[in-house]
């Protein structure tokens, strides 16, 4: 026997039939309202303050949110994977 045929057997026996394949799931229906768990709200946040003068409004580099931070407002809640992002900035310190 060849190394063809033993690769074209193997392939045989680990092709899954039709019958060892488990229907996908079926979701549980959602209320009405009810968020995705891939809106808002399915990551943390963690307080974000921005130090620098005057008011800026910036653009989440990973969610692409809008943030707006203010001398009223210098602390605002960011989605941790934005602010992993913003920290790196000189601006930013965690709040």
């Amino acid at each position: 026997m060849c190394c063809g045929s033993r690769r074209a057997a193997w392939r045989h026996s680990a092709t899954p039939t039709r019958s060892s394949v488990a229907p996908p799931a079926t979701p549980a229906p959602r209320a009405a309202g009810a968020a995705s768990p891939w809106t808002a709200g399915a990551f943390p946040t963690a307080p974000i303050r921005y130090g620098g003068p005057g008011e800026v409004s910036v653009r989440g580099p990973v969610t692409g949110r809008a943030y707006r931070f203010s001398g009223a407002e210098p602390t605002q809640a960011v989605d941790v994977r934005d602010a992993a992002v913003l920290l790196h900035g000189a601006a930013f310190q965690p709040g």
